[in-house]
C-alpha cells in the first residue's frame, strides 16, 4: 500500500511539475521562516542558561519611592553594605555576590588597553557562575588581595599566550594585580561581560576601607546575586525584605525604598531597569516573532490547500477512475495525505539547507552570534519531523477530503462540483493570507515611523557635529587647560563638562527643599540631578524659559546657585517658571537660590518621560565628560588634534569618544534591527499569500473556462473580461484590509504605549499596505486571467 502511495505520489509530482514547483516554494519559504524565527527565539530564551546552577541564582534590585509613593528610580544594582548583612540575616542565600562593573585602563609594560569589561567582585562569584577556567583555581584565585582573573582573548592580547599565571598588570596607574586565573570569554548569551575580574579589596579601598564602605547606602554601583538552598522559597527571603531594611538602613526605610529579587535567567527578557548592564530584550517580542513564524507557516498551509483544490479539475478524472475500479475513500484521503506529507518533508529538507548556507548573513542582518547548538541537533530533528507530519497532515487534509469526495459518475461526465462551500471556504482562506498579510505590512510601516520619529525629533538641544568624551583624572585636574589649548583650534566651536551626558539615565539624586508659600518644603516627585559646566548650555545649544544660565561674572554661582528645568517647576508647584526666580532651593543640603529656568529637554531615551531635573555647577571631581562642539568641515584634522593634545596630556589612559547621535543610534538600535524583521517577514508573507492568490485564480479561471468562451463569442471585450474576472480577488482583498485595520490599530497601540514619546496613529500605513497588498493581488492575478480572457473560446467550448 505504502509503496503504491509512493509511487503514484512521484509520478503526480513529475505530471505537474509547475504546480509541484510552486508548492515546494511555498512551503520551503514558510519553514525557511519559521527556522530563522526559532534560532532567534531560542538565542533570546536561552540567556544565561549556560550556567550550571542558573536556575538557583537571583538578583536583588532596589527601588525608590517619591514622596506621592510613585517609582522614582529601580535599580538594577544595589548598595555595598546590603551583600554582607544577607549573607549574615539570610541563611537560605548559600552564596551572595557583588559586581562592580567599572572598567578602566590596564597597564602591561609599554602597553596601555581601556577595559569596559574590568570588574571587581567577591570570592564567592565562582561558586555562584560557572567560568570555565583553563588555567588556575576557582577556589583560591580571588581569595587573596591583589589577584585578578582574566579571559584567554585578554591574555593573547597582552602577553601574546594564555600562558599568564602570576603575571603582573596595573589598573588606572593605581594598583598591581597578579594574574591568579585564565576564563573562557563568556557565551554571547550572558546579560553581563567581564573579561577581567579583580578581587574586592581595591573597592574597600576606594571607599577608604571597609568601615566607610559599609556605611555607603546610597552607592548602588553593585550588581548583587545569591544562589538560593534549593529548598527553601524565595517568598521568605521576599516578605522579610521590609524588616531588614528597616533593621539596617533606617526606621523609615520602606517609606522611601524597597528591595526586589529577580531570577538571573529573567533578567534578559523580562527586565529594564534603570542602569542594567546592557540593552535587554523583552518576552512580548518573543511571542511576536513565534507567532509570525505561525502564521507565515499557517499561510504557506493554505497555499497548499488552494494550489491541490486548483488543480483538481484536472486529477478529478483520476479520482473518479480510481473510484470505478474500487478504491475507497479511504485510500483516496491516504493518497492525498502522503503526497502532502512527502512534499513538506522535501520542502524541509530544502529549507534547512538554505537555512544552513545563509545563516552567516542572517548573524549579519540581525548583528547576532546566532547559530545551531550541535548538542541540542537531536532535539531540534525531533522536532522538525513532528512540525513536518503535522503540517503535512493540516495542508493535506482538506484537499484529501474535498477529492477523494467527488461523485466519479459526475467527474466520468465532466462534471467537476466543488460545491459552494468548498469554493467559499478557499475565499476565507485566502482573506485569512492576506489580513495577515495586511497586519504585518501596516506594522512595519508603523514601527518604521516611530523609529523615523525617534531620530528626528527636536530634543530641545543639538546633537549633529557633538563630539564626547570620558575624561581621565589626569584631564579633570588640568580641565581648564585643556580646555582652552582645544579650543585653539578653528574648527572647534565650544566645550562644556558635566556628569552625565545626553542619552544617558539620569539616575543620581538628593534630597531638595523648596521654598513654597514661605516655607521650605520636600516635593512630591524626586528631582533628578545634573552636574554641570558653565559652558554647558551653549555647547549643547539649550534655551532657557526663564532666567540665566551659570557665568563665571557671578562670585556664588559655583556654591550657591541652581537652574531647574521646566518639570522641576512644575513638580515644585510653582505656577510660572518667573515665580520660581530668586526662591529659596536647598539640594543635598546645599542651599542656594534659583537663578534660571531651562526649557524642557529629552535628555535619556524618548522610552522615558522627561524628569525634573537640577542643574548646579560641581567641584572638579563630578567632570566626568567633555562635549565639543565642532564644525562639519575636517572633523577627521579635528578629531586627530584632540587625540593629540589627549596623548599629551595624559599619556597613559587611552581616549575614549563617541559621537552624540551614534550614542542615540545605539538607544534605538534594537527597535531598527527588530523593524528589519518585520520587513523581511512582511514582504515573505504577502509574496506567500500571493501564491494561494495565484491558487484561487486558477481554480476560478478553470471553473469558468465556458462561461468565459461564452462572453468571448457574445462579443465581451478583453476589459470586460479582465474586470470580470479580476473583480472578485479584488474584493476579498479589500475585505482583508478592513478586516486586518482594526487589528493592527490595537497591537500596534498597546506597542506605541511603551514609548513616553510617540506618533499618533494616522490612516496612511494602513492605506499605504491596502495599496502594496492591491498592487502585488493584481500582479499576481493578472498573468492567470490576461490568458484566459485571451484565450481561443473554441477550445473552452470543445467539450460542449
Amino acid at each position: 500500500m505504502v509503496k503504491n502511495y509512493l509511487k503514484i505520489t512521484f509520478r503526480s509530482l513529475r505530471k505537474h511539475r509547475i504546480y509541484s514547483l510552486i508548492n515546494i516554494l511555498g512551503l520551503s519559504i514558510g519553514f525557511i521562516c519559521c527556522l530563522f524565527i526559532a534560532i532567534y527565539v531560542d538565542d533570546e530564551l536561552k540567556y544565561d542558561r549556560f550556567h550550571s546552577k542558573a536556575d538557583d541564582i537571583y538578583r536583588v534590585t532596589r527601588e525608590f519611592f517619591s514622596q506621592d509613593g510613585s517609582t522614582s528610580l529601580h535599580l538594577s544594582q544595589i548598595a555595598p553594605p546590603f551583600a554582607e548583612y544577607f549573607r549574615a540575616d539570610f541563611p537560605e542565600m548559600q552564596k551572595v555576590c557583588r559586581i562592580a562593573f567599572y572598567g578602566g585602563t590596564v597597564e602591561y609594560e609599554d602597553k596601555i588597553f581601556d577595559e569596559e569589561n574590568f570588574g571587581f567582585a567577591d570570592a564567592e562569584i565562582f561558586e555562584i557562575f560557572s567560568f570555565n577556567f583553563v588555567a588556575g583555581d576557582p577556589q583560591t584565585a580571588l581569595t587573596e588581595p591583589g589577584s585578578v582573573v582574566i579571559s584567554e582573548e585578554v591574555a593573547k592580547r597582552y602577553f601574546g599566550t594564555t600562558e599568564a599565571l602570576n603575571k603582573v598588570i596595573r589598573y588606572s596607574d593605581q594598583i598591581n594585580f597578579k594574574v591568579t586565573g585564565i576564563i573562557e570569554k563568556l557565551p554571547e548569551t550572558s546579560h553581563f561581560e567581564l573579561e577581567l575580574i579583580g578581587d574586592f579589596a581595591p573597592v574597600q579601598m576606594f571607599y577608604g576601607g571597609r568601615e566607610n564602605m559599609m556605611k555607603a547606602w546610597g552607592s548602588n554601583n553593585f550588581s548583587t546575586y545569591f544562589l538560593l538552598n534549593k529548598e527553601e522559597s524565595i517568598k521568605s527571603i521576599d516578605s522579610r525584605f521590609p524588616e531588614f531594611l528597616t533593621k539596617h538602613v533606617a526606621e523609615d526605610a520602606t517609606e522611601w525604598n524597597a528591595l526586589h529579587i529577580q531570577k538571573m535567567t529573567d533578567i534578559h527578557l523580562r527586565s529594564n531597569l534603570d542602569n542594567e548592564q546592557g540593552l535587554n530584550s523583552d518576552i512580548t517580542y518573543v511571542y511576536i516573532f513565534i507567532s509570525i513564524g505561525l502564521l507565515i507557516l499557517f499561510i504557506a498551509c493554505i497555499n497548499y490547500m488552494n494550489l491541490a483544490t486548483a488543480r483538481s479539475a484536472n486529477r478529478a478524472k483520476e479520482v473518479g477512475m480510481r473510484k470505478v475500479l474500487g478504491a475507497g475513500k479511504s485510500s483516496l484521503v491516504g493518497q492525498f495525505l502522503t503526497e502532502s506529507i512527502i512534499l513538506v518533508f522535501v520542502s524541509i529538507i530544502i529549507a534547512i539547507v538554505i537555512v544552513g548556507v545563509t545563516l552567516p548573513y542572517f548573524r549579519q542582518f540581525t548583528d547576532r552570534e546566532l547559530f545551531l547548538d550541535s548538542s541540542q541537533l537531536l532535539s531540534w530533528l525531533s522536532i522538525i519531523v513532528s512540525i513536518g507530519i503535522f503540517v503535512g497532515v493540516l495542508a493535506g487534509s482538506y484537499p484529501a477530503f474535498f477529492l477523494s469526495s467527488f461523485s466519479p459518475l459526475k467527474v466520468l461526465k465532466g462534471k467537476l462540483g466543488s460545491g459552494s462551500k468548498s469554493s467559499a471556504l478557499r475565499k476565507v482562506l485566502v482573506v485569512v493570507q492576506f489580513s495577515i498579510s495586511v497586519v504585518l505590512i501596516a506594522s512595519t510601516l508603523i514601527v518604521f515611523d516611530q523609529i523615523n520619529y525617534m531620530a528626528n525629533k527636536n530634543l530641545g538641544y543639538q546633537t549633529e557635529q557633538m563630539l564626547t568624551m570620558r575624561l581621565s583624572e589626569s584631564i579633570q585636574e588640568k580641565y581648564e587647560l585643556f580646555k582652552n589649548v582645544l579650543l585653539e583650534h578653528p574648527s572647534i566651536i565650544s566645550i562644556g563638562s558635566s556628569r552625565r551626558i545626553p542619552s544617558d539615565q539620569l539616575l543620581d539624586s538628593s534630597g531638595a527643599e523648596a521654598d513654597i508659600d514661605g516655607e521650605m518644603k520636600a516635593p512630591e516627585v524626586v528631582i533628578k540631578r545634573l552636574d554641570t559646566g558653565y559652558d554647558f548650555l551653549e555647547t549643547y545649544g539649550m534655551e532657557m524659559a526663564a532666567g540665566r544660565w551659570f557665568s563665571k561674572s557671578y562670585g556664588s554661582d559655583d556654591t550657591a546657585a541652581y537652574v531647574l528645568n521646566e518639570e522641576a517647576v512644575k513638580t515644585i508647584g510653582w505656577k510660572t517658571n518667573e515665580e520660581a526666580l530668586g526662591r529659596s532651593f536647598t539640594y543635598g543640603g546645599r542651599a542656594g537660590k534659583v537663578i534660571g529656568v531651562s526649557k524642557n529637554i529629552h535628555f535619556e531615551s524618548l522610552r522615558s518621560d522627561i524628569n525634573p531635573v537640577v542643574m548646579f555647577i560641581p567641584n572638579e571631581s563630578n567632570k566626568r565628560f567633555m562635549s565639543i562642539k565642532m564644525k562639519p568641515q575636517d572633523v577627521h584634522q579635528t578629531i586627530s588634534y584632540i587625540e593629540e593634545q589627549w596623548a599629551g596630556f595624559s599619556p597613559k589612559f587611552p581616549i575614549d569618544y563617541r559621537f552624540l547621535d551614534d550614542r542615540f543610534e545605539t538607544l534605538y538600535q534594537t527597535e531598527a534591527q527588530r523593524s528589519k524583521l518585520f520587513t523581511g517577514f512582511s514582504f515573505l508573507a504577502i509574496f506567500l499569500a500571493c501564491l494561494g492568490l495565484l491558487g484561487l485564480a486558477s481554480f476560478t479561471v478553470a471553473q469558468r473556462t465556458k462561461e468565459i468562451s461564452i462572453r468571448k463569442v457574445l462579443g465581451a471585450s478583453l476589459q470586460t473580461i479582465l474586470l470580470v474576472l479580476s473583480k472578485e480577488f479584488l474584493v476579498l482583498v479589500l475585505v482583508s484590509v478592513i478586516v486586518a485595520a482594526p487589528i493592527t490599530w490595537m497591537f500596534m497601540s498597546d506597542w506605541l504605549n511603551g514609548y513616553a514619546y510617540r506618533i499618533d496613529m494616522s490612516l496612511i500605513p494602513f492605506f499605504m499596505a491596502g495599496l502594496i497588498s492591491v498592487f502585488i493581488a493584481l500582479s499576481t492575478i493578472g498573468s492567470q486571467t490576461f490568458k484566459a480572457a485571451t484565450s481561443n473560446p473554441v477550445k473552452g467550448l470543445r467539450d460542449e
